[in-house]
């Protein structure tokens, strides 16, 4: 079982900066930036600072982002899609791990992090499942 909105509402600013940080790393190796148009297909509420850093920071990098918007009628928008989330094991045995999963298009890459001072830590390799 995981848990995800309430998790990304209760983590700390700066583990959830930390974990956008990287995977915008992952991001820019896979998509180039100033090339690459994503389409964010969820809302991103003020109080998800993973989503919000995601955000800030593909713009930063030079990514084109277009926001989410209920009223545009899917497939007009071009560009890739993008669907993020952070859970983390409701499991005892797994105490301390998140994990980051960014759907992009048909891609899903995911990892693995445990915390340390608010700083997410990689706890394994990015995976990419197409």
């Amino acid at each position: 079982m995981l848990q995800n909105e309430p998790l990304m509402a209760q983590m700390p600013a700066e583990l959830s900066n930390s974990m956008a940080a990287d995977a915008i790393k992952q991001l820019q190796t896979l998509y180039p930036p100033a090339q690459t148009k994503f389409n964010i297909a969820q809302p991103v509420p003020k109080t998800d600072s993973f989503g919000t850093s995601l955000v800030f920071e593909m713009r930063e990098k030079g990514y084109a982002v277009q926001e989410y918007n209920l009223t545009q009628p899917a497939g007009t928008v071009n560009g890739l899609s993008l669907q993020y989330a952070v859970d983390k094991p409701a499991s005892s045995l797994f105490a301390g791990l998140y994990r980051v999963q960014l759907t992009v298009g048909k891609a899903i890459l995911t990892r693995a992090y445990t915390a340390e001072n608010n700083t997410a830590i990689p706890a394994g390799a990015w995976a990419k499942m197409e």
